[in-house]
């Protein structure tokens, strides 16, 4: 989830749409979080101790603990990693100026009042604090990966539901700041009010969404101990097949300002222009087991995934195509088409394929516009 404030436009009588899809980067963007649990493979009765003397020296000690990652979905106890892909669609003047952005992770809420997100900005707020004292605590990091353990008794809060199993939820706040962090206000009269830190540029002023990505990522904890792997993407697929080393497409003359217009005879930039079709490679099986979810007769349901497509340039007729769907399983259609910019250059091609219990995984290509 990202808390950055996104601007909707409506109402216009001109033929020209004033803002760009969602799917162009052109400005600080978060692309993808993934949360993956740390979990043993060989330590049946959870006692900490592996179960078999795997590297053969005699011993059964910590070298012969082996584990896998497992997703959002994770056990008290547990390492959670979580790990960030974004892009920076700035200017590249800006970038040059402020240089490369900062990622700094704050960790360690739990179970806030509701579980809602924004009961956490106390906590959020006194960690800030201690961290411009210099202390490091655990629950804060820097970088594009972060560590989290989970705490062994983080279950001992929650109440037991009127349905369904147990289940306690941390939130993990990341904030991606082209500039320097600084504690702000709080503004708004709603019970969420206003993310308590702010991105600042040398000369104080404070940057906006092109330059500053708060949000966060969950990390969920049931008491029945199941789990949600994330999707698996076997590759990417263009125009049907996987690709060569380059990919390459020639301009489309069409100009960025001709493709934001709608009627009035504006030009068919997909009718005029060579295009690219973009695909993700998944199994049939990609959706696991919905574990609890049923359908109308009490079949057992599956999750549903979808795939979103991003690119620095170009557009897309379709950035988001289902991938599987809860009763019907895999869709026969879930590419997209892609048409190249007006400007020569390299550019990257981001399809992201999501489920609904918080698993992502995201494949990147690149393709080369020429003249």
């Amino acid at each position: 989830m990202f808390l950055a404030a996104a601007l909707a436009a409506g109402g216009y009588a001109s033929c020209s749409a004033p803002f760009d899809p969602p799917a162009l980067v052109n400005s600080l963007r978060v692309l993808q979080v993934q949360v993956n649990a740390v979990a043993p493979t060989n330590d049946a009765d959870g006692d900490g101790v592996a179960d078999a003397d795997v590297d053969g020296d005699g011993d059964i000690d910590d070298d012969d603990f082996t584990t896998q990652l497992s997703g959002a979905y994770a056990l008290p106890g547990e390492t959670v990693n979580f790990s960030m892909v974004y892009a920076d669609g700035r200017d590249q003047t800006e970038v040059e100026t402020s240089g490369p952005p900062l990622i700094t992770w704050i960790g360690g809420c739990w179970n806030p009042p509701g579980n809602d997100y924004y009961g956490c900005y106390a906590q959020l707020g006194s960690l800030f604090e201690g961290l411009q004292t210099g202390a490091l605590p655990p629950e804060v990091g820097f970088g594009p990966e972060f560590n989290l353990t989970v705490p062994t008794d983080v279950l001992a809060a929650v109440g037991q539901p009127d349905a369904g199993p147990r289940v306690a939820i941390g939130f993990i706040f990341f904030i991606v700041c082209a500039g320097d962090l600084r504690p702000v206000q709080q503004e708004g009269d709603t019970a969420a009010g206003s993310f308590p830190i702010g991105c600042f540029d040398s000369s104080g002023r404070e940057l906006g969404p092109d330059g500053f990505v708060p949000g966060y990522t969950q990390v969920y904890v049931f008491e029945d101990g199941r789990r949600n792997a994330n999707p698996v993407i076997n590759g990417i697929l263009v125009d049907g097949e996987a690709p060569a080393a380059q990919v390459t497409v020639p301009a489309c003359k069409v100009s960025e300002d001709e493709r934001r217009k709608t009627g009035c005879s504006a030009t068919d930039e997909f009718a005029e222009c060579e295009t690219v079709d973009i695909d993700v490679s998944v199994p049939d099986d990609v959706a696991e087991i919905d574990a609890g979810a049923t359908g109308a007769e009490g079949e057992e349901l599956r999750e549903v995934v979808w795939v979103s497509y991003y690119a620095d340039a170009g557009d897309f007729d379709s950035p988001t195509k289902l991938v599987s769907d809860a009763q019907k399983g895999i869709q026969g259609d879930h590419g997209t088409v892609w048409v190249p910019p007006e400007t020569p250059g390299t550019y990257s091609v981001w399809a992201i394929v999501r489920d609904n219990r918080g698993g992502s995984s995201l494949v990147e290509q690149f393709i080369n516009v020429t003249e």
